[in-house]
């Protein structure tokens, strides 16, 4: 697909996922506003809504960087998806190992 397709392409997808940030945001404040009293009252927090606020955080930043023109890969459609999360760190030793694996597939890479 040419450049100038993909740049026009952009408008419609960036209402697409305005709208589907939004819906997602309602569900994080809520989400966010559980696990705070859920934190408060039994001293740890909750896995599922931890990695379900990553998980939205994360496709939030694959959203960001289609729409600020840092790639071309459209997140949820052919591109990073649901399941393309940066690492949570719920559980310590598997985000070392995570943020390890992304900061050498980024060596070769010059800004």
């Amino acid at each position: 697909m040419g450049e100038r397709i993909e740049t026009l392409l952009r408008i419609p997808l960036a209402i697409l996922y305005g709208m589907i940030q939004e819906v997602l945001g309602i569900a994080v404040a809520f989400a966010v506003l559980l696990q705070f009293f859920y934190t408060l009252i039994l001293g740890s927090r909750h896995e599922g809504m931890a990695c379900f606020s990553n998980r939205v955080a994360s496709l939030s930043y694959h959203i960001s960087r289609y729409l600020y023109f840092a790639t071309n890969e459209k997140p949820l459609f052919g591109g990073p998806g649901w399941e393309d999360t940066l690492p949570c760190d719920f559980k310590r030793e598997n985000a070392k190992r995570k943020y390890k694996e992304i900061k050498d597939s980024l060596e070769g890479y010059e800004l």
